[in-house]
């Protein structure tokens, strides 16, 4: 997390990647699975900017996870917004507390894929929706993306669209991924069943 560390300021200031307009699109994404007053949970949400956001559009509490201290102190100190120190692949928080979870270009950051999403099928209630919004690593530039990723010693574990769907099908989440602009995509899953009961 060395880059997060000292990245922390520059991504707040200038990495605003979502404005109002895209909130509503994600709002839109999520309303059937949160309704004012509902809990989302953004993981890797870094400063917060899109919690933001997302609590004023939906209306719900939005809770920032993310591992690194100096993205955390940067979100934003205010009603309806939660900032918590943990990772994805262990997430401090109880089980079904969350009627959705965000996760937007950090999937690819996780170092133990499966057991973030074991941990989110944990936490995001039965019936709960699950949106990753990350990249393609098809194209040319995300391969050299890729491999400025893995040279500041992240582990930049891109997944195709088809690799994501199946992934999160095959540990209960199943759902759909869409293209969006660039090589960006979406998926959106529900949480299938209580797997802490099985």
């Amino acid at each position: 997390m060395g880059f997060f560390d000292w990245a922390a300021p520059l991504i707040r200031r200038y990495g605003d990647r979502f404005g109002a307009e895209d909130a509503v699109t994600i709002a839109g994404w999520l309303r059937a699975a949160v309704e004012p007053g509902g809990h989302v949970l953004d993981v890797g949400g870094g400063a917060g900017q899109l919690a933001a956001l997302l609590a004023d559009t939906l209306t719900a509490h939005v809770t920032v996870l993310d591992p690194t201290a100096a993205m955390l102190s940067h979100v934003p100190t205010r009603p309806r917004i939660t900032a918590v120190s943990g990772s994805a692949e262990d997430i401090p928080l109880p089980d079904s507390a969350f009627d959705a979870i965000v996760v937007t270009d950090a999937f690819h950051h996780f170092r133990d894929q499966d057991a973030a999403v074991r941990e989110f099928a944990r936490v995001v209630r039965p019936g709960g929706a699950v949106l990753v919004l990350d990249l393609d690593p098809r194209p040319l530039a995300m391969r050299v993306i890729a491999l400025a990723e893995r040279l500041v010693g992240e582990p930049a574990a891109f997944m195709t669209p088809e690799q994501m769907c199946t992934f999160m099908a095959s540990r209960g989440i199943p759902g759909e991924c869409t293209p969006e602009a660039g090589a960006s995509y979406r998926f959106l899953g529900r949480v299938e069943k209580d797997l802490t009961a099985a």
